[in-house]
């Protein structure tokens, strides 16, 4: 007895496998509308996902720890998910508390931080709707997704690929050099940019640098390096000006690897990159394998100091959620001075608006501001806030940081430019 297909189908499933079937003749696929997450692309990173219902879900922030298992930080998460125009989604982002400086309890998240998506993976937006439950410790986003992909980050990313064609446009300026220093403990290159005009002799100029992106979490810093990288190489007068009196020299991106693999701040070994300088001794072996990062960098500065030259000014970019500052272990008179006059010139012409004024004579400790006393340079960690700015109400946006980075590094020439 022959039965009619029909028959064994309700007349909705009868009608989605006559659809499905339609577009198998015609040679297409029906479109999954299965909502699914990915972190199968650069930098991405997020933790265990469960799904509350078809259109909400509960999203854990993986998160990293330290090299004894401490210290665990979960200040990164950029994720993308598909299947999801048209549908009011609701994402709670959750296990935010960590650990820092063995001290429980930390929260690299609150209200006044705005995650961002974007619809391509390259232009990115504030997420509109974002809630805060200081009880919980969790960010509730709301959104309906324009197209069937949706990426979601903590902020906007910067991958070693954006470095990589930043790089190659900036190696066609004819007073910029471009150097693989040494490798990554995943062996990825590690760069310096020198950019200065051959016209003048080096003896001539006075040495500014500028490095960024120790902690990979912080990406903030790559969209003001490349800010910097992009003014010093253009056709500006000012910036013709300045590499006639300036040797500029860029670290762009210290940890490339925790910046493609979606990490936060300790490389491949568990090393976090801004807390061993003071212990890193380019001696020995067993700094070299498991913080080649830190050992590389220290040893192209060293050299250049070793050779008699001088680094007048050196800034460490990082990002923190809701400060903003200055700090050098520096504290002497003439040091004061300068320090002053350079955050006074930031605040006064920039969007920097710090917490405090500059903490000189900081205590010694393992960042790389210990090359003021091992080596003699005036450094400075500066934090730039990723939450919003309190006289906008709105969060830095990447324009902002690369508009940032033109003035910082004219302001760091013509601070120590006779």
């Amino acid at each position: 007895m022959q039965v009619p297909l029909h028959g064994l189908f309700p007349r909705l499933a009868w009608a989605t496998f006559a659809a499905a079937w339609m577009l198998a003749l015609a040679g297409a696929a029906p479109e999954d509308s299965r909502i699914r997450f990915s972190t199968n692309f650069e930098g991405g990173s997020l933790g265990t996902i469960e799904a509350v219902s078809e259109t909400e879900f509960r999203c854990h922030v993986k998160g990293q720890q330290d090299e004894h298992g401490r210290n665990r930080q979960a200040s990164w998460f950029s994720f993308r998910i598909d299947g999801a125009r048209g549908r009011d989604l609701t994402i709670v982002m959750t296990d935010f508390v960590g650990e820092y400086n063995e001290k429980p309890g930390a929260c690299p998240m609150g209200p006044e931080i705005i995650p961002v998506f974007s619809n391509d993976g390259v232009s990115w937006s504030g997420i509109p709707d974002v809630s805060w439950d200081e009880r919980t410790k969790e960010a509730t986003l709301r959104i309906r997704p324009e197209r069937n992909s949706i990426w979601i980050a903590h902020q906007q990313p910067y991958t070693p690929r954006q470095l990589s064609q930043l790089l190659e446009q900036v190696d066609r300026a004819d007073d910029a050099r471009i150097e693989v220093i040494g490798r990554t403990a995943q062996g990825r290159d590690l760069h310096l940019v020198t950019v200065t005009s051959e016209d003048v002799p080096d003896r001539d100029k006075v040495t500014v640098w500028l490095q960024a992106r120790q902690h990979a979490w912080e990406s903030g810093t790559s969209y003001v390096m490349e800010g910097a990288l992009r003014f010093v190489t253009s056709d500006d007068p000012k910036a013709l000006a300045l590499r006639k009196k300036a040797i500029f020299k860029f670290t762009p991106m210290v940890d490339p690897d925790g910046s493609a693999t979606g990490q936060v701040r300790f490389n491949a070994n568990g090393f976090d990159v801004n807390r061993h300088w003071d212990e890193v001794d380019l001696r020995r072996k067993r700094d070299l394998r498991l913080m080649p990062e830190i050992w590389y960098v220290k040893k192209a500065i060293s050299s250049y100091v070793d050779t008699g030259r001088t680094i007048d000014l050196m800034v460490n970019l990082h990002n923190t959620e809701t400060g903003e500052y200055i700090q050098t272990h520096a504290g002497d008179d003439a040091a004061r001075a300068r320090v002053v006059k350079f955050s006074d010139r930031l605040i006064q012409e920039t969007a920097f608006q710090p917490s405090h004024g500059p903490i000189l004579g900081a205590k010694q400790d393992g960042t790389a501001n210990v090359l003021h006393a091992q080596k003699g340079i005036l450094i400075m960690l500066m934090e730039l806030r990723i939450a919003k700015d309190p006289r906008t109400g709105k969060p830095p946006t990447a324009a902002d940081r690369l508009d940032f980075g033109t003035r910082l590094i004219q302001i760091m020439a013509e601070s120590v430019i006779p």
